[in-house]
């Protein structure tokens, strides 16, 4: 019995001592590992002072740096401070021709070495980290895990795809998958708000650097420095006209500008790019992670989850999709809102303590798991999580068709109806009424206030009556636009929209100043650049005045409009200066457009157009 008491008290101690940590707990190492090109990666490895256990490795692999370096400690680790806490093994390392790491950069670089041994690329990279972590570091257990959102959270899936025996678990946060649909461009538009940060993801350096090599150039968009004051974000991108007005933003040397330039088609460069057709025989827990308003990889996040499901069907794989904006998951607030939309109160918190920190915990130290279901969902109408066997893909589906008078109508009304606007490049729809100036997106114009553009004659407006009875919207929706043009381009963008009663009773959360009695706030939108109707391999212009079917992708959500709430659509053919402007004449490249191209143009919708959305039942 004495014994078994001592082997107790043995063992909480113990446990004691590897739980409760901090960062002061932790002590820090830099070395360099060396890949098997020879290209060495500056690696960060941050280890308890005190380890009376052996501790999973968590890695993660990071273009923007792993400072500090030298031997000041970061004021964090990890964002989570209850995984710190609880005692693991740290490892950060600079990507590949990356600040303080050799070798050349490449975005997203394709995985040569499945079609060349002798090839390097990320994949090696990962696998060959994993082999040195596990023979030159003291006290772990054998197994690792990845983590990371954004680019970083891309880097999971690539270490996924390694198949390295050790790597038990991954979380890709917010992944990048394509930048083809995400990020830079969305079906066929170029990202324009990206510019200013363009040089961040182009530009090469010589040799390892701890300081920054590129710039975002705010001289060129501050009116004033004392106080700041930035030029007018719609008008900034407006005055400088065509895409090859942007040289004092963008380096003459930037070689991923100059890769966009040259692929402005699916072609076969970019779709070598697409990670989602690697995403297979994964033999690791996965665990997605994003945000229903993510305004940078939304169309990743889903896709990433989706492309593991039906490509990688023996995968453990889960997928956790909150409220959150970009990169939201890891940061803690009492309560979470996103510009004037309040989400609920520590949303993130309960995301890290209850699903992120259990699911490292089972997988990477046999810890049992406390009902983490394959699915949890938030409904951002009802502000309320769904827990779910699997993501449903047959819901019924809900038609909506447009009226001419403004009505949208459960069956079909005039079929030949034709509802005109007129879309003039000189004078673009904003996409924020906001005048501040932004190196990229705001985030919260994903849930924001549609009010401004439902007064505009270049924007067609859609609205149902009240609802006697809620909606819920899960799945992908989908627009299918009878469309016609009297020039051979055009954009489409699709937005649905919650209006809000105006008899709604004031909240606590409510933000103050805003009216949200009538507010109309932005659910989910799609986009697509007319000539890709078809094809993104091979575009086509539209013949003037024919009549023609555009579908319209608008990317999955999980939505209840309530009772009395309106659906509301709207349809318009510009977003600025979130992206581009279309010339509205046909050119062979965007990017090569002149001044002399942009023309006003008169688009028409027709009666029998269809907006899909799927409905879950109760």
């Amino acid at each position: 019995m004495t014994r078994i008491l001592l082997i107790l008290s043995l063992f909480v101690v113990q446990l004691s001592l590897a739980q409760g940590l901090t960062t002061d707990d932790y002590q820090k190492e830099e070395v360099y590992i060396t890949m098997r090109d020879g290209t060495r990666l500056h690696t960060t490895i941050y280890s308890p002072k005190e380890n009376p256990t052996e501790l999973p490795i968590l890695l993660t692999r990071t273009p923007y740096s792993c400072r500090p370096y030298g031997k000041e400690m970061p004021s964090q680790i990890m964002y989570n401070e209850d995984m710190v806490a609880d005692g693991y093994i740290f490892v950060c390392q600079d990507m590949r021709g990356r600040w303080m790491s050799e070798g050349n950069w490449e975005n997203t670089r394709p995985p040569y070495s499945f079609k060349d041994e002798d090839a390097t690329d990320e994949v090696t990279d990962t696998y060959d980290t994993i082999d040195w972590l596990l023979e030159n570091v003291d006290g772990h257990n054998g197994a690792v895990g990845m983590y990371g959102n954004s680019y970083v959270g891309w880097t999971p899936l690539v270490g996924a795809v390694s198949r390295h025996p050790n790597l038990k678990a991954i979380l890709a946060m917010a992944p990048v998958t394509n930048f083809f649909f995400e990020d830079f461009n969305r079906y066929g538009l170029f990202g324009l708000s990206y510019v200013p940060v363009l040089d961040v993801f182009g530009l090469d350096h010589e040799g390892p650097t701890a300081e920054p090599w590129y710039s975002v150039h705010p001289e060129v968009f501050t009116f004033d420095t004392d106080p700041v004051t930035t030029y007018d974000y719609y008008d900034f991108f407006l005055e400088r006209g065509t895409l090859s007005n942007f040289t004092d933003l963008i380096s003459e040397d930037n070689f991923f500008w100059e890769n966009i330039k040259a692929h402005p088609t699916y072609d076969a460069y970019r779709q070598e790019r697409n990670w989602l057709q690697y995403l297979e025989d994964i033999n690791c827990a996965t665990l997605i992670v994003g945000g229903w308003n993510d305004e940078q990889n939304l169309w990743g996040i889903v896709h990433a989850y989706k492309a593991i499901e039906s490509q990688s069907k023996g995968t453990d794989n889960r997928w956790i999709m909150g409220p959150w904006s970009h990169g939201h998951p890891a940061h803690r607030s009492d309560q979470y809102y996103l510009g004037d939309i309040y989400y609920g109160d520590k949303v993130s918190e309960q995301y890290q303590v209850k699903m992120e920190a259990p699911f490292f915990a089972h997988h990477l130290k046999g810890e049992a798991y406390h009902g983490l279901p394959e699915v949890k969902l938030y409904d951002t109408g009802k502000n309320a999580w769904k827990d779910l066997d699997r993501y449903p893909e047959d819901a019924q589906k809900l038609t909506l068709y447009p009226s001419a008078d403004g009505s949208l109508l459960s069956e079909i009304g005039d079929a030949d109806a034709r509802m005109e606007y007129v879309s003039d490049p000189a004078h673009p729809v904003p996409f924020i009424e906001e005048l501040d100036f932004h190196l990229m997106a705001p985030k919260p114009y994903m849930c924001d206030d549609q009010r401004f553009c439902s007064k505009r004659p270049d924007v067609l407006t859609f609205s149902t009556d009240p609802l006697t009875e809620p909606v819920t919207v899960l799945g992908e929706i989908e627009a299918l636009l009878q469309f016609a043009t009297d020039h051979e381009d055009a954009d489409l963008y699709v937005k649905l929209i919650d209006v809000y009663p105006m008899d709604r009773e004031p909240l606590k959360t409510d933000v103050e100043g805003v009216k949200m009695n009538g507010y109309q706030q932005l659910v989910r939108m799609g986009y697509l650049r007319g000539r890709f109707r078809e094809s993104f391999e091979k575009p086509s212009p539209f013949t003037p005045g024919e009549k023609t079917e555009v579908r319209v992708e608008l990317t999955d959500a999980f939505h209840t409009f309530k009772k009395g709430h309106r659906i509301m659509i709207q349809v318009q053919s510009s977003m600025f200066p979130l992206y581009d402007r279309n010339p509205q004449n046909y050119v062979e490249s965007i990017y090569e457009a002149e001044e002399s191209d942009f023309e006003k143009a008169t688009h028409t919708l027709f009666g029998d157009s269809r907006f899909i959305l799927p409905v879950l039942s109760d």
